[in-house]
């Protein structure tokens, strides 16, 4: 019924929500892609969920549906709001998209073509482009991942862990995902170059605050689950079967 189902993990986001919602009614529209929208909440304090639904009603093109699973609990993490939309999504294709805009998501046309070609994984690469619109750290950081990459797994990739990618829905299903963090993203990078799966980028720069990362990304409490999967990764190639 749907080709393109986007997942929008939320957290706090009553603000910024609709302008996200907003631009992706306006991108559907104008691509004529089938489209659903999957708000997966992961246990906001504000008018989040509230905001959400009104989103669904007044946007009916996309189809929403919202997700609640710890409303009034300790919030969820990103890979683990990711898991459970992808559980409940139904298009033949998913997005992952911020719900707080910053996601360039005019280009989801572009990658919605790559994975109609046979691709398995579509990632918008921050740093295709000359300028990166992404902090000298983070683009450090990101260099130097880039390089354990190319070390552990032999694959030049110049953007794994973006969390602005779209991809096959039944081809990742069946790869399994494990993270509960925002290493979910470059699990899912690793998992499809380990199965043989094809991956291509496409071109985008944050926006609505150049030079920063999602407030809700903070590298030092990330880093170890990025490391983690890296490892497996490695370990997988090497034949060690405990990815």
């Amino acid at each position: 019924m749907y080709e393109l189902s986007v997942i929008i993990p939320t957290l706090n986001d009553a603000t910024l929500l609709p302008l996200t919602v907003e631009r992706l009614h306006a991108v559907a529209g104008q691509s004529g892609i089938a489209t659903e929208i999957v708000l997966v909440d992961g246990g906001s304090t504000d008018s989040t969920v509230e905001v959400a639904s009104e989103l669904v009603d007044e946007y009916s093109l996309l189809h929403g549906r919202v997700l609640v699973r710890a409303r009034g609990k300790e919030a969820l993490g990103f890979g683990s709001m990711v898991r459970y939309g992808l559980a409940y999504s139904a298009g033949r294709f998913c997005a992952l998209v911020a719900a707080d805009g910053t996601d360039p998501v005019d280009v989801l046309p572009d990658m919605v073509r790559e994975l109609r070609a046979g691709k398995q994984l579509v990632i918008c690469s921050r740093y295709a482009e000359s300028e990166a619109r992404v902090s000298k750290r983070f683009r450090w950081y990101q260099s130097m991942y880039r390089k354990a990459v190319r070390l552990g797994l032999g694959a030049e990739v110049s953007d794994s862990t973006n969390g602005f990618r779209a991809f096959d829905r039944k081809y990742i299903q069946a790869l399994g995902l494990n993270s509960n963090r925002f290493s979910v993203c470059p699990e899912i990078t690793f998992k499809v170059l380990l199965s043989g799966g094809e991956l291509t980028f496409v071109a985008g720069q944050p926006e609505g605050f150049p030079g920063q990362v999602s407030a809700k990304f903070a590298l030092p409490h990330e880093i170890l689950g990025y490391a983690y999967v890296l490892v497996r990764a490695a370990l997988q190639r090497l034949g060690l079967p405990w990815y």
